[in-house]
């Protein structure tokens, strides 16, 4: 038997506290340690069974039996509490008996419960409730609060309006915060009801509300409410609401809650507005113009006064915004957005002129400067003193919505120059090269009439080449690498759009389990249609081609005579054929189209002997 004595130099008058654990193998050390060094008036002392637990209590003066409950651990036995509890109190009917709960799960807990058992929770570093827990469920907790205690310390100390009404909308107690906010305490406001308190129209919707609640049975619960106070402010407050019934079972009034909402509300309208301004910036053009509309937030958003945005260019170095002309971010801390750039890391400047990387409430924020990747800085001031981790938070998502619509105009500004290019491609292979092109093939008709030179097929031939050809690059130009905005597509649906295209008149498409998957379907339907023009053109005119699933995307698969394997990487290279009339740019455009969805592509043999061509990297659709 293990006996600890807290020493005390006076008794209190709450008496000391004889408490007896049952530890058979050493699992409640800690609560045994964590009180010997406890300063209240308190015996512990422990044995390792229950049998011997009795044998002490009926010697000694025990006031309370603590038994150990716990579920099977890695290396630990699981011990029945519930059943050592009973047998305690079997043996020793006068003495209070409790439960150390020391890993019951939540069904546990509430099997020992509905037992009208008591529990302890064993927590070393909360000795003051453990010793709480022991003297309560001892019977020697000292002077317990009564009810009315009780609720006298809720409708007193409640921040919140709480407030009791009976069955026709009388105040039978409310809180010091429901009487406070009509300039009332809470002796006055008792008895009064809301044709009091409130204007007449808001009192009779109230009462008829909460008449029609006690009839429903059904309580109000977090509706919101707005309205505008002595000041002319937008307020919202979160208003709950249930009846309260009698012994009887009879409705005999409402217990409700009035919480104010106002600053949730406006943080919610201020997260909006930066969703807003979101989808506003990326439909503008250029960088500097979605940059001052960045910088005008400060209407939308309160708690920031200023905002600063400062590009970084390659030619012209850096070049701050402005919108009105007056004082900027910049001017004032021109070397700290320089170090942010340079570095890529926050810079917050508290008020009293100290900069830190890390944010915290307690430090003073005023000024926040923060990285646009690969674009400069964004600079913010706080509209009050200082900087709430709201506040910040708002200005992160900004940076990050910023750093997103300036990247959209780098794309859209690199897209436009590539899409100028290949157009003056376009014109230059449309005119330049068709034109000559014609008036070669009107010739050849016109030499055939005059002879038939075994020449003259061989210019049909050259020319019929040169006009695949040059189909082949009007192609590549007008639609270059960029893909349209990906989107679900059936790759059932586009393989058989695309089998429409081709010639097929003696070969079969065969579409197995085919997924949803994310493409821009035009391009797709292109690339699909190539294959399958490849598969025809140099394999066999009565093809069978196949398309599927495999774990990493799809595959297009024929029966042809295959690839080599020596050539397989070749035959995505521009311009490169088997095929003495081919144009060595189907596959080009396969692994162009590809390449522009973020897809790798390869060639292997198909089962049937011929091609399979794989696509990896393939997200997948709804």
């Amino acid at each position: 038997m293990r006996n600890i004595d807290v020493q005390m130099g006076v008794e209190p008058s709450a008496g000391t506290l004889h408490a007896l654990f049952v530890d058979p193998d050493g699992r409640v050390d800690s609560v045994l340690e964590t009180l010997t060094a406890f300063p209240e008036p308190i015996e512990v002392q422990s044995e390792p069974s229950v049998s011997d637990a009795v044998e002490t209590a009926r010697a000694e003066r025990v006031d309370l039996v603590v038994v150990l409950g716990a579920q099977e651990g890695e290396h630990e036995p699981a011990i029945d509490g519930i059943d050592a509890y009973q047998r305690v109190r079997e043996a020793l009917s006068e003495t209070p008996v409790a439960v150390y709960d020391y890993n019951w799960d939540n069904d546990r807990l509430k099997a020992a419960l509905e037992r009208g058992i008591d529990t302890i929770k064993g927590i070393p570093e909360a000795p003051e409730l453990v010793y709480r827990q022991l003297r309560s469920a001892a019977g020697m907790e000292v002077d317990p609060p009564t009810d009315a205690e009780l609720l006298e310390s809720l409708f007193e100390y409640y921040p919140h309006q709480l407030y009791l009404k009976d069955d026709v909308g009388r105040f039978e107690g409310a809180s010091a915060a429901t009487a406070e906010e009509f300039g009332l305490t809470r002796s006055q406001i008792a008895g009064l009801t809301d044709y009091d308190i409130l204007d007449p129209e808001t009192a009779r919707q109230t009462y008829r509300e909460e008449q029609a609640l006690l009839a429903s049975g059904e309580p109000d619960v977090e509706r919101i409410e707005h309205y505008v106070d002595e000041q002319g402010r937008d307020r919202w407050v979160s208003i709950t609401k249930a009846p309260r019934y009698d012994e009887a079972g009879e409705p005999i009034g409402i217990v409700g809650s009035s919480r104010d909402v106002t600053d949730e509300k406006r943080k919610e309208y201020m997260v909006r507005e930066v969703h807003a301004a979101t989808e506003r910036l990326v439909r503008m053009e250029s960088k500097a113009e979605i940059g001052r509309a960045a910088m005008r937030l400060t209407d939308d958003i309160p708690v920031v006064s200023r905002i600063q945005v400062v590009l970084e260019d390659s030619a012209d170095g850096l070049e701050p915004l402005s919108i009105d002309g007056g004082d900027s971010l910049f001017g004032t801390y021109r070397g700290r957005f320089e170090q942010v750039i340079e570095t890529g890391q926050p810079r917050y400047l508290t008020t009293e002129g100290g900069a830190t990387e890390e944010f915290t409430d307690e430090q003073g924020i005023s000024v926040a400067v923060l990285p646009i990747e690969g674009h400069g800085a964004l600079g913010f001031a706080a509209d009050a003193d200082t900087f709430t981790e709201f506040g910040i938070d708002l200005a992160n998502i900004l940076a990050s919505s910023l750093a997103a619509a300036l990247d959209r105009a780098d794309r859209e500004r690199e897209l436009a120059r590539q899409n100028e290019r290949l157009e003056e491609f376009a014109s230059i292979v449309s005119h330049d090269l068709r034109n000559p092109l014609h008036v070669a093939s009107a010739s050849a008709e016109l030499l055939a009439e005059e002879t038939d030179s075994e020449h003259v097929e061989r210019i049909d031939n050259a020319l019929d080449r040169m006009g695949h050809l040059i189909e082949a690059l009007l192609m590549l130009a007008r639609r270059g690498r960029i893909v349209g905005e990906p989107e679900p597509v059936g790759l059932d649906a586009a393989a058989r759009d695309a089998w429409c295209v081709v010639e097929t008149p003696d070969a079969e498409l065969v579409v197995g389990d085919a997924p949803t998957v994310v493409a821009d379907r035009e391009r797709l339907t292109e690339l699909l249609e190539n294959l399958f023009r490849n598969a025809i053109d140099h394999g066999r005119p009565d093809a069978t081609v196949r398309v599927g699933i495999h774990d990493g995307g799809f595959y297009v698969a024929d029966d042809g005579q295959g690839i080599e394997p020596d050539v397989r990487e070749k035959v995505f290279e521009m311009g490169y054929s088997q095929a003495p009339d081919g144009t060595g740019y189907g596959l080009y455009i396969v692994s162009t189209i590809a390449q522009a969805h973020g897809w790798s592509v390869s060639v292997t043999d198909s089962e049937a002997g011929g091609a399979r061509f794989e696509f990896d990297g393939v997200e997948r659709g709804a």
